[in-house]
């Protein structure tokens, strides 16, 4: 029998899944006799069994039942095809896993403390990652919900590794046909400005001149000025109401004045052009009746208040700040997350179950660079032009997709893809990768040319991100939706890609 080491697997299996299977007509007449067996005739009421007679027979039932239901359930395995044996036993396997049933290896029992988080979360998957070896040793094709299953069960480990080494042997199984397929769409950023954009006539100072700027995010600065303008209005509310029982009462006019005050800013700063058009007309229109000094004064150009005064920014930036505070939009954040999803999924990326952000972007970067070091060499090496391209893009696509649709951003933050770049930067020397990194940000060019290069990179890959979603906005919508459910996995997600499952 195909897998018999796997025997005591099988049975807790279709223990859970008994009736999904057909069972032979042989096994239903066993259970049919071992029914009839089990329920003898009473003995006559003169008959009087001793207590020790009762107890043997009942051993003897238990027996021939545990018997019966060990032959039924082999008959029944025995009767699949070994599609459907594999997919029910990876199947199983992995939902222990994300049910937290995995046995510890006796051998392993001491060992974790030495171990790295991806030795450890590859000695979690060790079982599903055998299975699909020999699966694709055999040339077994694994079904749409082993893999999901299996998908799963790798996310619940949280390291990328390990997602990247069980979408290799997917790849290899030739279940997977969307991941990674969106690679060669990508524009790579020219290496010098005089290059030529690849299939354009542009070259890529030309290009970078006309493409949108990365959003800028100042919500340090939005929350603080609302917090510090509510805590304002609510200390002079609160000496107006209870300040004269408290004999405060001599601070009333000073409140009031910096209520009038506040009130007076927001007025002038969303109001300045028609407060300024409207003394304009008054001016004019009582012309004779004024004097030549007050018709010759001119009032202040807007560009010339303080703090932008006049302009809507104050307020703006307070508005602003007051909606970070109180708004906890979920189907915003479902977007940014099913943007980073795809844009990690489609470019081949095992970090597309991570929230976007830099430090785990330069932790997969940099370990990526150590495939050597890995025996199934699954994970391909991002430090390069191309996968710090394709690690920005990911980084990027929640805020291309959330600016797409609102004109503030809330739930994504474009500083991380900076920060990305920064941290690259600063921890190449700890990860022995100071030749690759200066390639890539010209560090040794100067730090002019280097913080250009960051900019330049930032630039590129939003616009790349922007456009892929753009292509694919249908998709992203419906990602979306399924992840606003609320009860979506990464499978779930991988299958609404994968079309084929």
């Amino acid at each position: 029998m195909i897998l018999s080491r796997n025997s005591i697997l099988f049975s807790s299996i279709f223990l859970a899944t008994s009736d999904a299977f057909s069972i032979p007509s042989a096994a239903l007449v066993r259970v049919q006799r071992s029914t009839s067996s089990v329920t003898k005739p009473c003995l006559p009421s003169t008959a009087i069994s001793s207590s020790s007679e009762v107890s043997t027979e009942g051993l003897v039932l238990q027996d021939t039942f545990d018997n019966d239901r060990a032959s039924l359930l082999n008959m029944a395995f025995d009767a699949l095809n070994d599609d459907d044996k594999y997919d029910a036993v990876l199947s199983g396997i992995c939902s222990k896993i994300l049910d937290g049933k995995v046995e510890t290896d006796a051998n392993q029992i001491g060992k974790e403390a030495t171990m790295s988080p991806s030795q450890l979360a590859l000695e979690k998957m060790k079982d599903p990652i055998r299975l699909m070896a020999e699966m694709n040793q055999r040339g077994v094709k694994a079904s749409s919900r082993s893999l999901m299953a299996l998908i799963d069960a790798a996310g619940s480990t949280q390291d990328a590794k390990t997602m990247a080494t069980v979408l290799s042997l997917a790849l290899q199984n030739g279940a997977l046909s969307f991941y990674g397929s969106r690679q060669a769409d990508i524009t790579q950023l020219p290496s010098s400005p005089d290059s030529f954009v690849p299939q354009t006539s542009m070259t890529r100072a030309e290009r970078l001149e006309k493409l949108a700027d990365v959003p800028k995010d100042e919500r340090g600065k939005e929350v603080t000025a609302a917090l510090a303008t509510m805590s304002v209005v609510g200390v002079c509310l609160v000496l107006q109401g209870v300040g004269n029982g408290l004999g405060l009462d001599d601070l009333t006019p000073y409140t009031s004045l910096v209520l009038y005050g506040i009130l007076g800013v927001g007025i002038v700063d969303n109001f300045f052009d028609a407060i300024q058009t409207f003394m304009s007309f008054v001016v004019k229109m009582n012309a004779e009746k004024l004097p030549d000094a007050v018709k010759n004064v001119k009032g202040p150009e807007k560009g010339s208040l303080p703090l932008g005064l006049g302009s809507g920014a104050i307020t703006g930036t307070v508005v602003k700040g007051l909606g970070r505070l109180g708004s906890v939009d979920t189907e915003r954040e479902c977007q940014c997350e099913a943007a980073a999803f795809y844009a990690a999924y489609s470019l081949g990326l095992p970090c597309f179950g991570f929230r976007p952000n830099a430090l785990e972007a330069a932790i997969l970067t940099f370990e990526s660079n150590k495939n050597e070091e890995d025996s199934d060499k699954a994970l391909n090496s991002l430090l390069s032009d191309t996968g710090v391209m394709k690690m920005l893009i990911w980084l990027m696509a929640p805020v291309a997709f959330e600016s797409s649709l609102h004109p503030q951003l809330i739930s994504s933050d474009p500083r991380e893809a900076k920060g990305f770049l920064q941290r690259l930067q600063e921890k190449a020397a700890a990860f022995g990768a100071e030749d690759a990194v200066n390639d890539i940000l010209r560090v040794d060019e100067g730090t002019m040319k280097s913080e250009q290069e960051m900019e330049d990179l930032l630039k590129w890959a939003y616009a790349e991100a922007d456009l892929l979603l753009r292509e694919n906005k249908s998709t992203v919508k419906d990602l979306s939706e399924l992840l606003i459910g609320g009860a979506s996995t990464l499978g779930d997600c991988a299958a609404l890609l994968e079309e084929d499952w």
